[in-house]
This record gives C-alpha cells, structure tokens and sequence, in this order.
C-alpha cells in the first residue's frame, strides 16, 4: 500500500512540475520538480523490486555520468536533435525492456504478451524515427524530405508486417517493421517541420514507455508513460497550429 501511495505522489508530482512549464517564472522550478520526482521514482523502482545486482548500479552511473556530459557539453542550437536522440533512446529502452520480459523463459498471459509485443512495435519505430529526425537536424542526413518510389505502400506493408507479426507473436519480425516504419516515417519530413515530427515521437516515446509498464505490471512506469504520451500530443497539436501545419499530413 505504501509503494503505491508512493506511486501517486510522485506521479502528482510530475504532472505539477510539467503545469510550472507553462511559466516563464516557474519554468525552471517546474523542471527541477519534475527531473527529482524521476529520480526518486528510479530508486522506489529499485527498492521495491530488490534490484541489489552491482551490475545495475554500474550501468546507472554510467547512464548519469554520461547524460551530465552531454548536458554540460551540447550547444543550445543543436539541442533539437539532442532531444530527438533521447526520444529514441526512450523508445529503445521501452523495447529493450520488453525484449527482456519475452525472452526471460517465464510464462506470459496472452494479455501481458500482445502488450509487449505492441510496446516493442512502438518502441522501435520511435528510436528508427528519432534517428533520422536528429540525422536530419545534425545535417548528417539531407534536410529536405526523402520520398521512395511506392513510399505509402512500403509503409502500409511495414505495419500490416508489425500487426500480424504482433498477433502471431513474432518478435524479430515485429522488431524490424517497427524500425523500418520508424525510418520510412521520419525521412520524408522535411527539415522545417521536423520540430513537429519529434514533438510527436517524444508522445510515442511516452506511449511506448506507458504500454511496457502494463506488459511487467508497473503502475508507475505506466502512469508516467502516460503523462508523457499525453503531454507530448498536446505539445504537438499546440506546435501545428503555431506552425499554420497539419498533424495529417
């Protein structure tokens, strides 16, 4: 009951913190709230679940050390493609977490099993995505859209690959659409709406975040997935219209 009283604050704590960005005044305080909430639900996480392996910690500390450094280190001008970069590393860990879940031997309930297997598509479609987003930004890939011959079939293919292989349970299939739909996706967005195009894969990154909570039964991982899922479609719709674009197209 206690973890889960917990949960609540913290999750109350987030959603205050993401209210105090709509000031210029209260900005800052609201980012501080909102990164300390994260890291105090990190070692809840941690404590509950008994994580003691030093393996663990390890890799944490490199994880800080190395988000410290690039904190520190990347200039505001690139900061676009650095936030592109960290929607896809969420995605990817969304997957990486199912990916663990799936092939850990225990037995899954066809429920838990579908949610992973929809947590993995969306996870790698916003890392393949944010990839190309931060490539195009970094003028490591050409800014002006990238459209194939047959683009709109290649992508009705792409996820009718992930939605069957998601029905029939296959992993590796899944993997690859949903990081070929990823990549279809963002490189036929020109560079001067990709700020809508990461607005929008930073949702995804969110609601791929929320959906493997629900596959490992985390409320918190869920209810923050939620929240970012949530608020980065708002960003996105918000984005459109001071933009005069469409999310359709």
């Amino acid at each position: 009951m206690v973890y889960y009283i917990a949960c609540g604050v913290l999750v109350l704590c987030v959603l205050f913190g993401i209210k105090l960005l709509s000031s210029v005044k209260t900005a800052r305080a609201g980012n501080i709230l909102s990164a300390v909430s994260i890291a105090v639900a990190i070692i809840l996480t941690l404590y509950y679940n008994n994580l003691t392996d030093p393996g663990i910690y390890i890799f944490i500390v490199l994880g800080l050390v190395f988000g410290l450094i690039t904190a520190k280190t990347i200039k505001m001008i690139d900061m676009p493609q650095g936030i592109a970069l960290l929607n896809g590393f969420g995605g990817l860990a969304s997957a990486l977490v199912v990916l663990v879940m799936l092939n850990s031997g225990t037995s899954a309930s066809g429920f838990e099993f579908y949610t992973a297997q929809v947590a993995l598509s969306i996870g790698l479609i916003t890392f393949g995505g944010s990839m190309i987003a931060a490539g195009k930004l970094h003028r490591v890939i050409p800014q002006k859209p990238v459209v194939f011959r047959g683009h709109n079939l290649i992508t009705v293919i792409l996820l009718l690959v992930s939605s069957v292989s998601i029905v029939k349970g296959g992993t590796i299939a899944n993997l690859a659409a949903g990081l070929l739909f990823g990549i279809a996706f963002s490189i036929r967005v020109g560079g001067a709406d990709m700020p809508i195009t990461i607005s929008l894969l930073n949702s995804l990154s969110g609601v791929a975040g929320g959906i493997a909570g629900i596959a490992i039964s985390d409320p918190l991982l869920t209810s923050i997935g939620g929240i970012v899922g949530a608020s980065g479609l708002i960003l996105t719709q918000i984005m459109c219209r001071a933009m005069n674009r469409s999310l359709v197209d």
